[in-house]
């Protein structure tokens, strides 16, 4: 008597950070009905390749427990991680995530280049918390799918230094970012604002309404990425274009 309230597709993740908080909220005001988060903290304390490798050692362990709950699909949440280590790396644990649990493994990194390909973006600035050499790998990742950054607007932040934000100040933060980002250029064909761990799509939907063009950040690049991975998709109105594209 209760199948109306069952979830009928449940999203396994690994986040980055020791505290989901903004990320769960952001999910559920985003994602249609029925579809549940399955998370699991794995407590990233700073950005290098030696703590993202800390934090991934027990990984098969971490996909054990997801698979435990019946989750559908498996991701690895949050860009810096990524980045950190290089594409290489990255496609390699996709891979094994994918080839260990039997079900789809997509990535955050994954899912905004892809959302970024499918808007027909060519030129893409990023605004974020991360410094030189990590946007320089992200770049890679953009470059796969055949777009190129034109620009970056930065704050270089510590996951540490973040964390300590309030979600007022993390939101205004993206938002004072990507205004900067579309002030300073003009000619890109889109933004990305980089990181899960603050509220952005509020703001990607008023920064679209103020300069006419996506906004891409990671919350609807992962919802639609994993859906569409799972044959389950629906263009989603009311929210930043990229949850209204097929």
């Amino acid at each position: 008597m209760f199948e109306g309230s069952i979830p009928t597709i449940k999203l396994g993740g690994l986040l980055p950070l020791p505290i989901i908080d903004n990320a769960a909220y952001e999910f559920y005001r985003l994602a249609p009905p029925g579809v549940m988060a399955v998370m699991i903290p794995v407590g990233l304390s700073e950005f290098s390749a030696k703590d993202v490798e800390r934090v991934f050692a027990p990984l098969e362990s971490l996909l054990d427990q997801l698979m435990d709950r019946g989750v559908n699909l498996v991701a690895q949440h949050g860009v810096p991680l990524p980045i950190l280590i290089g594409v290489e790396a990255h496609d390699r644990m996709i891979d094994k995530m994918a080839s260990y649990t039997g079900v789809p493994a997509s990535s955050t990194v994954l899912a905004v280049a892809r959302g970024a390909r499918d808007l027909g973006i060519k030129n893409i600035v990023v605004a974020n918390k991360w410094n030189d050499a990590m946007n320089a790998e992200l770049g890679r990742f953009f470059a796969r799918e055949g777009m190129t950054i034109t620009g970056k607007t930065v704050e270089v932040m510590s996951p540490a230094e973040f964390v300590k934000l309030s979600t007022k100040d993390n939101m205004k933060l993206a938002y004072d970012l990507g205004k900067q980002a579309f002030e300073d250029h003009p000619d890109c064909d889109a933004i990305y604002i980089g990181g899960g761990a603050w509220i952005v799509e509020p703001v990607a939907v008023e920064l679209e309404r103020q300069f006419g063009k996506p906004v891409i950040c990671n919350q609807p690049a992962m919802i639609r990425d994993q859906l569409k991975l799972l044959n389950a998709w629906t263009p989603r109105q009311g929210f930043s274009r990229l949850l209204g594209l097929a």
